[in-house]
């Protein structure tokens, strides 16, 4: 691709409309996108959506290109509403979570010592990725910030492992304005499962902020 090209594909994953709901639990899916083209333009047809892949939406046909690559037919396990077997593993780290309120902060530990990719996204599309971060109960995430704006609004907080991501996000119930909870989500080779994070940890400081 030359430079024209890839400032249009820029352009089109910009101002997209959509994002395939699981993947974007564990990802910056539009940084993720724009790599993934760069580097495999013929695994993601790119040639197919130029010139102009803004126009109808035509980045959508990479997007569920990336989102088959990456989430594939995993099954969808919800203990939301049914009784699931979370791995152990998984267990371990999610009772190990910590939440602190410091000043204007609400801040989050992982109480195991681990590394992971480190995915973090606050409100209206802002987002950071540290790779290969070190975690332990000395390290605090702020998650939530009184003087963010729409910090009522929640985050998403992803830890991507070598075998398995771990996801947090406050979210609506059901859909419903101002009806809201903290879910996790785990991502192995073949399940990612949901659940309610306070089954696992105290969510009691992130409710505080967050609004649904």
């Amino acid at each position: 691709m030359d430079s024209r090209d890839i400032n249009e594909i820029k352009a089109a994953i910009k101002y997209m409309d959509y994002k395939p709901a699981l993947l974007a639990k564990f990802y910056d899916v539009k940084s993720l996108l724009f790599c993934e083209m760069v580097e495999n333009e013929e695994y993601y047809k790119v040639s197919s959506i130029m010139p102009n892949p803004l126009n109808d939406n035509k980045i959508v046909k990479c997007i569920n290109i990336l989102d088959k690559k990456y989430i594939g037919s995993r099954e969808v396990c919800d203990g939301t509403k049914t009784a699931i077997c979370m791995p152990n593993e998984a267990v371990s780290i999610l009772n190990s979570i910590s939440t602190k309120v410091d000043g204007a902060e609400i801040s989050l530990s992982v109480g195991s010592d681990m590394t992971a990719d480190v995915y973090l996204s606050i409100p209206r599309g802002n987002s950071v990725t540290i790779k290969s971060m070190k975690l332990g109960k000395d390290v605090w995430l702020g998650v939530m910030n009184s003087f963010n704006t729409y910090t009522s609004e929640g985050f998403t907080l992803a830890l991507r492992m070598e075998n398995m991501s771990i996801s947090i996000e406050p979210s609506a119930l059901d859909g419903i304005k101002g009806q809201g909870d903290v879910f996790v989500y785990v991502m192995t080779e073949n399940v990612i499962y949901k659940d309610l994070a306070s089954k696992y940890f105290n969510t009691e400081d992130i409710l505080s902020l967050y609004r649904g």
